[in-house]
């Protein structure tokens, strides 16, 4: 096996004095223990951000990234069946690995399924736009697949980047090309609308993986396109760090959708009217979900059923209450249009 580490990483890791003010969801990190560490989000504190390490360096591993042995913390192979690990299992095993995180100090409100990070343990970031260029001169075959991506949805390619093994360089086994769009809220919109009209109409591109539907993932050409967006611009961020007051841990919610636009992103964030918290008629208010597993796949007009926790965001000195959710499981899309059901 050849090891060419130094080489591959040397083409593609940014020194981390690049990164900028704001660290953007999809970006990969290189930390000083040889960790490929994801960030997920913007909801990051100063110096820090919230992610999770996906591979982590082990003799034993059974991945092979650039001559090196990594095992993963998010994915497993059982019984023939590639399969997701669970949220709670992947945190559990982060602690375990990594003795420098502090599994003591609590995770913000808004996550309960990230690690707190801080940037000062990190060699360096991934850009997902400089590993793009590099898998395009590395790998040809998928270059030309993200060419065709890029005309099938009128996008053009400095609006695209890669993350996932593509950021670091590496091609995973199972050829899934993760790909990152970079537009304005109404440009990813639009290309989200594109993508829709994919999965929805036409059962060839359609993706089913780890039992359930992707409405933002299609296939192309025998190869899952898994598409994430980000924002191009930082001031169109709708949440970053901000000063979070926990009001009730649990409540029962209802909602109808009047605005999806930041429901493509990570977290999701949507504006729900004629709603219900814990049975009495409530304000509108906004709705973050900070699991992106389910970017894509809400619609203006439909009505939720949610546990959440209600929290108050303080925001640059305005405060806002809000509902959170931390898991797909928490909600459910109703029959009914307005009201609490009955039964």
């Amino acid at each position: 096996m050849k090891n060419d580490w130094k080489y591959e990483i040397g083409k593609l890791l940014q020194p981390m004095d690049t990164l900028g003010p704001v660290v953007m969801d999809t970006t990969y990190f290189l930390k000083k223990t040889g960790a490929l560490t994801y960030t997920e989000g913007y909801f990051h504190p100063p110096g820090h951000f919230l992610g999770k390490i996906i591979n982590y360096p082990d003799p034993a591993g059974d991945i092979e990234i650039h001559g090196e042995h990594y095992t993963s913390i998010t994915k497993a192979w059982i019984d023939g069946e590639h399969v997701m690990i669970p949220h709670d299992k992947q945190i559990e095993h982060q602690y375990k690995i990594d003795k420098t995180l502090k599994p003591t100090e609590p995770t913000p409100v808004v996550t309960d399924f990230h690690v707190v990070f801080d940037l000062k343990d990190f060699d360096g970031w991934f850009n997902d736009k400089v590993s793009l260029s590099r898998v395009m001169e590395k790998y040809p075959q998928i270059g030309r697949r993200l060419k065709e991506v890029s005309k099938l949805l009128d996008i053009p390619m400095e609006r695209m980047g890669v993350t996932g093994s593509l950021a670091y360089g590496r091609m995973e086994d199972d050829e899934d090309i993760d790909l990152v769009f970079f537009g304005t809220p109404e440009q990813n919109m639009e290309t989200v609308r594109k993508i829709w009209s994919m999965t929805y109409t036409d059962p060839n591109r359609r993706c089913m993986e780890f039992g359930k539907f992707w409405p933002v993932r299609f296939y192309h050409d025998g190869i899952i396109i898994c598409t994430f967006c980000v924002y191009s611009d930082v001031k169109d961020i709708p949440l970053t760090y901000c000063d979070v007051e926990l009001l009730k841990e649990s409540v029962e919610a209802y909602g109808t959708i009047e605005d999806n636009t930041h429901s493509i992103y990570m977290p999701l964030m949507l504006k729900l009217k004629e709603v219900y918290i814990d049975g009495k008629e409530a304000d509108d208010i906004y709705f973050i979900i900070y699991d992106g597993s389910i970017r894509g796949e809400f619609y203006n007009g439909e009505r939720l059923k949610i546990e959440a926790r209600l929290v108050k965001l303080k925001i640059f000195g305005k405060e806002t209450v809000a509902l959170v959710s931390v898991d797909s499981g928490q909600i459910e899309k109703e029959r009914f249009c307005k009201g609490v059901p009955l039964f």
